[in-house]
């Protein structure tokens, strides 16, 4: 798209760089550079083609009228700003702004400096263009620009971009042999763009059926965890959810996080079981008497610590007196009874609950240590 490269004067007359997209009876549609503007019409007498590739530095003269690319600001845009060369130092050139109410000096390094692009506005006879109509049906496709790049290489360049109020694939070129090849080549270009839509769909209802017949032909277990566990179950940026979907034999998992029910589909039992024990936790709760706590804790937490690695809990949670959190309404009510403090293991699927008399036998083995 470079060859349809274009300057647009700005209201301080800086000239910015810009992209045709399309051409209309005395304005051009444009894109610009980074796109620091939306695309916007812009009328032919404030547009110019730009320089030639200058190439090595040219030599300048003191007092000569010159372009410096540059901006005001650090968040404004570069463009070509006209300046006075008033003194050449090396690489380096001491230039003064020009035309506006106060002058203003700088140094600026002599690869951002040109001679001034007397180019004269672009007019409707610049441009060359050639409007494909699109069918309704591959306007969509037509949209993505990579859609185009064969074609593109084959008519030798210009721009191919889809207009969305036209329904037109329009090509721009400067030159006229460009155009030329378009119109050659353009029902042939539109016969490929079907022909790639229309394997692109049926490559897609393949995969459906495929994965619909997987589904109905294997093993499917729904299970359901509880709201406040559902962090655990997906995992950090849904890992849990990704190691699940690769166990070998798994065809599909599908998650309604309205209800936190999980949908396990597989093509054998064993893979199902296998990828439900990755996202099932449950939680499980102990009653410890207040004087014994300390004594489940153990120094440093070493006994909880040994709750969880031999139980295969991921969590310990000692519940008490000065949770920020209001307790469920029967630890409170044990609270104010008796001053019982709970203990909640978080395990990581339903197959662990077996762990429960573990745990048990470890809380009561730390409490009767020391």
């Amino acid at each position: 798209m470079e060859d349809l490269m274009v300057e647009v004067c700005g209201p301080n007359g800086t000239y910015y760089k810009a992209f045709v997209k399309n051409v209309h009876e005395d304005e051009i549609l444009v894109s610009f550079e980074n796109d620091w503007q939306p695309e916007q019409r812009v009328k032919f007498t404030n547009a110019r083609l730009p320089l030639p590739d200058q190439g090595k530095h040219r030599d300048y003269r003191d007092g000569e009228n010159v372009e410096v690319f540059t901006s005001s600001n650090e968040k404004e845009q570069m463009g070509w700003w006209p300046a006075l060369l008033k003194m050449l130092k090396g690489e380096f050139a001491v230039i003064e702004y020009s035309g506006y109410d106060s002058k203003y000096t700088d140094i600026v390094p002599l690869e951002r400096v040109r001679p001034v692009n007397s180019n004269p506005p672009i007019d409707k006879n610049t441009f060359h263009k050639f409007s494909i109509e699109v069918p309704v049906d591959l306007r969509e496709v037509c949209q993505d620009e990579h859609e185009h790049a064969e074609f593109k290489k084959h008519i030798g360049g210009g721009c191919v971009c889809f207009d969305h109020q036209e329904g037109t694939l329009n090509v721009l070129s400067l030159s006229e042999s460009v155009i030329k090849r378009a119109s050659m080549l353009a029902d042939m270009h539109l016969r490929n763009v079907r022909q790639k839509l229309m394997l692109k769909k049926r490559t897609e209802e393949a995969v459906q059926r495929l994965q619909s017949t997987k589904i109905r032909s294997g093993y499917t277990e729904e299970f359901r965890v509880r709201d406040d566990l559902m962090g655990l179950a997906i995992g950090t940026h849904g890992a849990n959810i990704q190691q699940a979907r690769h166990v070998q034999g798994i065809t599909n998992i599908e998650l309604e996080e309205d209800t936190c029910t999980f949908k396990v589909h597989g093509e054998s039992q064993e893979a199902v079981k296998k990828a439900r024990a990755l996202l099932e936790y449950v939680e499980e709760t102990f009653q410890v008497p207040r004087e014994l706590v300390a004594k489940v804790i153990g120094k440093n937490g070493r006994n909880i610590q040994d709750i969880v690695d031999k139980s295969g809990v991921v969590r310990v949670k000692i519940e008490g007196d000065n949770e920020n959190e209001t307790p469920r309404q029967e630890v409170m009510a044990s609270l104010v009874r008796g001053g019982v403090r709970y203990m909640s293991i978080k395990l990581n699927n339903q197959s662990q609950l077996h762990n429960t008399q573990v745990i048990s036998d470890l809380v009561t083995f730390s409490v009767g240590k020391a």
